[in-house]
């Protein structure tokens, strides 16, 4: 259901120039995400993650990697959570510098060249973790440290770089180590590298970064069947390289990014391939980065597309993917192969559950976007929050069902602020049609509509209360990638991807975020739904989100012939359809791309056999019938491909009629007909 994603479209006028998140100190989470949070903060004090045992993970190969990123997710978890430094945290930060050589990086001294991939990856996590320790404590060392760390270890392999897995005599001379089996992981330096400059440029450092960036331009990732973990961490640095230096290729570069890797290495739970190419194993870390991604694209671009994803990444795949001492790890593919069921994860605490940290920090911050008289609430979550506005501060606290329900209440704890303020609220596309109210002080308000934002202007004043509800569709979706998962279709409630704990279905479909939570969850085995799995429906009075039946002119059989829109009998007579037989059909002014049409037949009114029934419709001068319509639920939701190889159909019109002499129509009850847009 989520938007098309639409390369070089214009951005909205609000997200100019790009929204800021609001500071880890300004907001202070409650329900879910403050107890995820908490959870993954306890684990990450075990004994696994102290440092006498932390130091050691897999330093020899990758030094710096797990080091950094237990500082990086203590630090930001700390901060989410209103946390000091914890004793562990510091004695992590102080000790490591005990383990740096004379250049100042960490492991053995390299050679001129520098050229050894598993050690300038292993250091991502090292420059990451500094760079959010030093924005925290503004300890000088941390500062020091990634000076030297970038002078010394990433400048010098800035010729290497130019000639990583390049064929030519130069790039022999270079003899460049490379990482065994995760193809291009070089490139994570991407993100800490970026955050490095933001705190301490220079022009060897950008000279750097920007031959970086020039190579990954030029390589074929998905033929090299390159890690996506790395590919998403370089495109968020690209993505910030972008906001540092305002290069727009920069831009259209991690744009064209994330769609590889979604069109091409996304799962149908809203993980990733491990590698393009090889469906093997989700990761979290990937997962996680294309969560920060996906909402970064959005703050940047304004395009709502990326920010409908991020939230269906965070309640399918970031969340569920939890375990329940609080890491996180690795799990199957959904949808790749066949597969269609989704289980626990298992834990990799060497990498995932430090990343987990960040994940969870950013998705407490990424609430509220500021400008300077303007709060964007981009996700829906409990929470108390400042916003410091151009001439005043005001304290909010919010309530929400979200995502379960279509509740937010926003109460004004204090104000300092005199003038109007814009309030801006995320409306995704699984919000139904004119259902979404705003309430001020109990008044009901129209909001002014700016794309996927609602929009309304006040005076705050401490006790002011603005309160939403809207209804979020529910029922069957197809799958994300219809070409590579065909006859999959899955069942969600708003943005949540339902599963059940039986394979036959039979039960009430729980969302994978609860099944799987680790406070709540029972440790089933989820599924997610796929037709063949013959399971039953909940949403047979569902609404369908993107429903182009909305934009049809509807004509029924029983539709007196002075009420029926213009040219419908020159429409049946080149379908060569009699009038007699015709159920239903819809008629739009202009042609729409679609790939499905779902009838659904009301439970309590008689219907046809499913090879009684044509549906029918012309494209481009040619009559296609639709083959045999895939059935779920209780056997009245008809589910149809219009859609050829995985590309849409064009409709103008379509019409539902019975074959030859299998009854009449007016014997049946009326279907509804629901055909989902491709912006799904």
């Amino acid at each position: 259901m989520s938007a098309t994603l639409v390369l070089g479209a214009p951005a909205p006028v609000h997200a100019q120039p790009p929204l800021q998140p609001i500071a880890f100190e300004d907001v202070t989470p409650e329900g879910l995400l403050k107890a995820r949070a908490e959870l993954a903060f306890d684990h990450l004090h075990s004994d696994y993650f102290r440092w006498e045992s932390i130091s050691k993970v897999n330093f020899e190969p990758f030094p710096g990697d797990a080091i950094g990123r237990c500082i990086n997710a203590l630090t930001l978890l700390s901060r989410a959570l209103h946390r000091e430094a914890s004793p562990s945290l510091l004695e992590i930060f102080a000790r490591s510098a005990e383990l740096h050589n004379r250049d100042g990086y960490l492991g053995p001294i390299l050679p001129e060249s520098r050229a050894n991939e598993d050690t300038l990856a292993g250091h991502n996590g090292y420059f990451c973790g500094l760079c959010e320790y030093a924005r925290w404590t503004k300890d000088p060392r941390a500062l020091a440290t990634l000076r030297a760390m970038s002078a010394n270890l990433f400048v010098p392999c800035r010729n290497s770089i130019a000639l990583y897995r390049r064929d030519s005599d130069e790039a022999l001379q270079v003899n460049w180590h490379l990482s065994g089996g995760d193809i291009g992981q070089l490139f994570l330096l991407l993100d800490g590298i970026t955050r490095t400059y933001a705190l301490a440029p220079s022009p060897e450092l950008k000279a750097a970064i920007e031959t970086m960036i020039e190579r990954y331009r030029a390589l074929d990732l998905v033929g090299l069947g390159a890690q996506t973990h790395a590919m998403l961490s370089a495109s968020t640095g690209i993505l910030r390289w972008h906001e540092l230096e305002h290069r727009p290729d920069d831009l259209a570069f991690a744009e064209s990014l994330y769609k590889q890797y979604r069109d091409l290495a996304m799962t149908e739970t809203y993980e990733n391939y491990n590698w393009f190419n090889r469906p093997e194993w989700t990761e979290a870390c990937a997962v996680i980065d294309s969560f920060i991604l996906a909402v970064n694209l959005w703050r940047t671009t304004g395009k709502p597309a990326y920010l409908e994803d991020a939230h269906l990444i965070l309640f399918n795949g970031l969340l569920p993917g939890q375990t329940r001492d609080g890491g996180f790890g690795t799990g199957p593919c959904v949808g790749a192969n066949g597969i269609c069921r989704t289980k626990g994860h298992a834990e990799a605490p060497f990498c995932c559950s430090m990343r987990g940290g960040e994940g969870l920090a950013r998705a407490i911050q990424y609430g509220y976007f500021l400008s300077s008289d303007a709060a964007t609430l981009a996700f829906y979550t409990d929470s108390t929050a400042v916003l410091r506005f151009s001439d005043g501060t005001c304290t909010v606290r919010q309530k929400t069902g979200y995502p379960h329900s279509g509740t937010v209440r926003l109460e004004f704890m204090a104000n300092e602020a005199a003038g109007e303020k814009r309030l801006c609220f995320f409306v995704p596309s699984w919000v139904v049609a004119d259902s979404f109210r705003v309430m001020v002080n109990g008044t009901p308000i129209k909001p002014r509509r700016e794309g996927a934002f609602a929009e309304i202007s006040v005076v705050p004043a401490t006790g002011m209360v603005v309160e939403l509800a809207f209804d979020q569709a529910a029922g069957p979706r197809p799958a994300l990638n219809v070409a590579r998962s065909p006859d999959a279709v899955r069942h969600f409630r708003g943005p949540l991807l339902l599963g059940s704990e039986v394979e036959d279905g039979s039960e009430p479909r729980t969302p994978l975020l609860d099944i799987l939570d680790p406070a709540r969850g029972s440790g089933g085995e989820p599924f997610v739904f796929f037709p063949k799995s013959g399971v039953s429906s909940n949403a047979t009075t569902a609404q369908v989100a993107d429903d182009r039946a909305r934009l049809a002119q509807l004509f029924r059989h029983d539709t007196p012939a002075d009420k029926l829109p213009p040219d419908v009998a020159s429409i049946l007579d080149e379908l060569k359809i009699d009038r007699a037989k015709v159920i239903c059909g819809l008629q739009w002014d202009e042609p729409q791309q679609v790939q499905q049409v779902i009838l659904q037949w009301p439970d309590d009114g008689s219907m046809p056999a499913a090879d009684a029934v044509l549906l029918q419709w012309s494209e481009s001068g040619t009559v296609r019938t639709a083959s045999a319509p895939g059935i779920i639920g209780n056997g009245r939701q008809w589910v149809y491909r219009v859609g050829q190889d995985g590309r849409a159909g064009t409709l103008s019109s379509l019409v539902v009629s019975l074959r030859g002499r299998d009854g009449k129509p007016g014997r049946l009850a009326m279907p509804s007909v629901q055909v989902p847009g491709t912006g799904w």
